[in-house]
């Protein structure tokens, strides 16, 4: 369409990309390099633990094993900087929706949907218009990116969190909130401190049909209820 402004994309730059692949491989393969030396090294000395193991390799005298340790060192970097890649929400921006995807899972919400968009520390959330958060993911771009990319496409973009005040420390049965609340407030105690990502969003989702809106500070959780415009 004329005049439509191009969809943003928020993720890694293409640089950021390649710096991380290759220092990935430099890194894995100098250090793949220096294993069978470590390893020499260590069998010398016979307080280091592990001396089964480094005098193992140590004894590997044939000219390919330095290769194929460099080779599993780049190996493993690749693997790291491939990990990083997939757990980082990537975020698209047009003006009809916002993509986000994240661990291999993706969500499109509507710009129709969208009440407020803001940065919460080191997190993009999206509210509708009862105060709900539809979307709150980590973001590895700077703020001032981020709310750019949603203001150039017509997006309300707010400074901070407009319903900031409203938060409350969520205890163990917290006087005034239902029984169901607290008792889902607690499952997703326990989850946040088995680190059951899964599990936290879940019952976050859980929470927002119950009229509840909650955030995390480290393991403890912030509640606050919906408020409708």
């Amino acid at each position: 369409m004329l005049g439509e402004t191009p969809p943003a994309v928020l993720w890694f730059s293409r640089g950021d990309r390649l710096f991380l692949i290759v220092g990935a491989v430099i890194v894995g393969g100098l250090l793949g390099f220096a294993v069978p030396y470590v390893a020499e090294w260590g069998a010398s000395l016979t307080w280091i633990p592990f001396q089964g193991p480094l005098g193992l390799i140590a004894s590997w005298s044939q000219w390919w094993v330095r290769y194929v340790c460099i080779g599993v060192g780049v190996l493993l970097g690749s693997a790291l900087v491939a990990a990083a890649f997939y757990d980082t929400a990537r975020v698209a921006v047009s003006e009809a929706h916002v993509r986000i995807t994240e661990k291999g899972e993706t969500v499109t919400v509507s710009r129709s949907q969208v009440g407020t968009v803001f940065v919460d520390g080191k997190e993009l959330v999206l509210l509708d218009a009862a105060s709900r958060q539809l979307v709150r993911v980590p973001s590895e771009e700077k703020r001032d990116a981020i709310e750019a990319a949603f203001e150039q496409r017509g997006y309300s973009v707010a400074p901070g969190d407009p319903y900031d005040d409203l938060y409350h420390l969520w205890v163990p049965e917290t006087p005034g909130l239902a029984p169901e609340v607290n008792a889902v407030l607690k499952a997703r105690d326990m989850a946040l401190k088995k680190k059951a990502g899964s599990d936290a969003r879940e019952l976050r989702s859980e929470l927002d049909r119950l009229g509840v809106v909650v955030r995390d500070k480290k393991t403890s959780q912030y509640w606050r209820p919906l408020v409708r415009s």
